[in-house]
């Protein structure tokens, strides 16, 4: 799938925050549903995925700021949707492009490239 066709914006996008397919799942699971703090082991059931695979997506976007999260002593971190405005345009861009077919597999295939090289 050519990439020329998906705007430049969308693909820097992806290059900062959509390193695997994990990272697609919890960004819009937490875009979707701003207003959720839940923890790794709840959110996991609602992507479908291991909690060991979300993990590392969280602590990643901790640290860009997209997510934060409460540690208390007893109990599992709850996290939450802090990404700063411009994140979230960003975002709003990207499953806009994503509802494309063609835009969607091209996207679909970089990421696949990054989880190849990652591999």
């Amino acid at each position: 799938m050519p990439l020329d066709n998906v705007e430049p914006e969308i693909l820097e996008f992806v290059d900062q925050y959509i390193e695997q397919f994990a990272c697609w799942d919890v960004f819009a699971h937490f875009h979707e549903n701003p207003d959720i703090e839940k923890c790794s082991s709840e959110i996991a059931i609602d992507v479908g995925r291991r909690v060991t695979a979300i993990e590392p997506v969280l602590g990643r976007f901790i640290e860009q700021g997209v997510l934060s999260n409460d540690i208390e002593e007893s109990e599992e971190p709850l996290y939450r949707y802090t990404a700063p405005a411009g994140v979230r345009h960003q975002m709003d861009a990207f499953l806009a492009a994503t509802r494309d077919r063609t835009t969607r597999l091209a996207i679909v295939s970089k990421i696949l490239q990054k989880e190849a090289r990652r591999l």
